[in-house]
């Protein structure tokens, strides 16, 4: 391997190690001085953490995200996250009748995204946005088919 390769591995290896316990405002702060080769290597890097050690970091970078998506079209792809919205959004709606009834579905959903993560059907990263996604809507009391 040349020597000027090298000194890009190495570089970008630093990177990656900082970036392990960086805060996100350090993250952030670096992000917004880089430029070129830095800029690719943090970007790249940031991208390499969600989907491995920090996949919180999506909630802070979702436009890093490789492949975002929504939980409207995990819904679409996916039957089970579908049942599992549906019984979500059907205790929500009685509850706002009724606030005694119980939140079914919250689990299931939790448990089917797990496992999709689990099945590679999406990246930790995916799951990160989904599930924040999801704890927006639980909390706004919104239709999940939006």
């Amino acid at each position: 391997m040349d020597e000027r390769t090298e000194q890009q591995l190495t570089d970008y290896l630093d990177t990656l190690l900082w970036l392990e316990t960086a805060s996100v405002a350090e993250i952030e702060g670096a992000l917004s001085t880089a430029s070129a080769t830095v800029r690719e290597d943090l970007e790249l890097g940031i991208q390499c953490m969600m989907d491995s050690d920090r996949p919180g970091l999506a909630n802070y970078f979702p436009n890093l995200v490789s492949r975002p998506t929504s939980l409207s079209v995990i819904r679409q792809k996916f039957s089970a996250v579908a049942l599992a919205m549906d019984q979500l959004e059907d205790s929500m709606r009685r509850r706002q009748t009724d606030p005694t009834y119980p939140l079914m579905g919250y689990g299931a959903v939790l448990g089917t995204l797990a496992k999709l993560q689990y099945l590679n059907k999406i990246t930790p990263s995916q799951r990160e946005l989904l599930l924040s996604e999801l704890a927006s809507l639980k909390a706004g009391g919104l239709r999940l088919d939006n």
